[in-house]
C-alpha cells in the first residue's frame, strides 16, 4: 500500500521514476516498519545498483519525506526511516523501535507542550 500510494504521489509531483528511484521505494515499502537505518536502505539498493552514493539515496529520501510520505529520526547516531508519518510513539529497547499509537497520549504531550507532534522517541530499559 504504501508502495502505491509512493508512487502515486511522485508522478503527481512530476519526479522521474527511475530505476534507483523505484528499487527505493521497493526495499522502503518491504522494510521501512522496521525503522531501518539510511546505511542498510543503502546496503540493500547497492545489491542491485553498486555505485549508488549515499548522497543520490539521502535527496531521494529527502523527497520523500518533503512529499510527506516518511520522516526520519536519528537513534545511536544513524538517521531512520519512519514510514508512519501519523503522529505517534516510537518505543525504543535494544536498537529495535516499535510504534505505539496512541492518540490520547499524543493529545496530552501536545496540550503539555503546546506544540503540534509528530513523533515523540521514548527509550525503554
Amino acid at each position: 500500500m504504501w508502495k502505491k500510494k509512493a508512487i502515486k504521489r511522485l508522478k503527481e509531483h512530476n519526479y522521474k521514476l527511475t530505476p534507483q528511484r523505484l528499487k527505493l521505494v521497493e526495499i522502503l515499502d518491504r522494510i521501512g516498519g522496521e525503522h531501518p537505518s539510511l546505511k542498510e536502505v543503502l546496503d540493500e539498493i547497492r545489491e542491485e545498483f553498486p555505485t549508488v552514493s549515499f548522497s543520490t539515496l539521502y535527496s531521494n529520501v529527502l523527497t520523500l519525506k518533503e512529499l510527506g510520505l516518511l520522516e526520519l529520526f536519528s537513534l545511536d547516531g544513524e538517521t531512520r526511516v519512519e514510514l508512519n508519518t501519523e503522529p505517534h510513539i516510537n518505543l525504543i529497547s535494544e536498537g529495535e523501535v516499535v510504534d505505539l499509537n496512541d492518540p490520547e497520549i499524543i493529545e496530552r504531550i501536545r496540550e503539555k507542550i503546546g506544540r503540534d507532534v509528530k513523533l515523540v522517541n521514548v527509550l525503554v530499559k
